[in-house]
């Protein structure tokens, strides 16, 4: 006999599937707002650093305090390959507005390599920086270009 409660996980389970199959786009990522909101570097002079990496400051940060080494943050960024400009990871994911946190920066395990941390590192609030982070200093085989925003930096 079939209880009320494997009924029910059934009834739940074919509605999942079922919807899922009448929209083929409805797992698929929306980068169209970060493409919208990338940062202009025309007329910038980069600052080079000593792993390579270039550092476009767009917008001078405020406030007494700099990011360091296992601070939290709140950050909007936006990640794309400098061969083909195509964005492939980004906080406005899916038309999203709100920063991503990052916990212990510099600490836990780095997904973006360290070129990704060295160019958050010295950001206060409010700056905004672009850093073409080459492969030596990425888990890319592509130089990515990234456009930071970093909006606090959190007790």
């Amino acid at each position: 006999m079939i209880s009320s409660r494997t009924l029910l996980i059934a009834a739940l389970l074919f509605v999942f599937v079922t919807g899922c199959d009448d929209d083929p786009t409805s797992f698929q990522v929306d980068y169209s707002l970060a493409e919208e909101l990338l940062f202009d570097t025309t007329g910038v002079t980069a600052t080079r650093t000593d792993s390579g990496l270039l550092i476009y400051q767009i917008q001078e940060g405020e406030g007494p305090l700099q990011v360091e080494i296992r601070d939290n943050i709140r950050i909007y960024y936006t990640m794309r390959l400098k061969s083909t400009g195509q964005v492939f990871e980004s906080s406005y994911v899916n038309g999203i507005t709100s920063p991503s946190q990052f916990v212990e920066v510099g600490t836990t395990a780095n997904n973006r390599g360290d070129g990704f941390v060295e160019g958050i590192i010295g950001m206060r609030e409010n700056e905004q920086r672009v850093v073409v982070i080459p492969p030596s200093a990425s888990v890319y085989s592509d130089t990515i270009i990234v456009d930071l925003d970093l909006d606090s930096i959190l007790d």
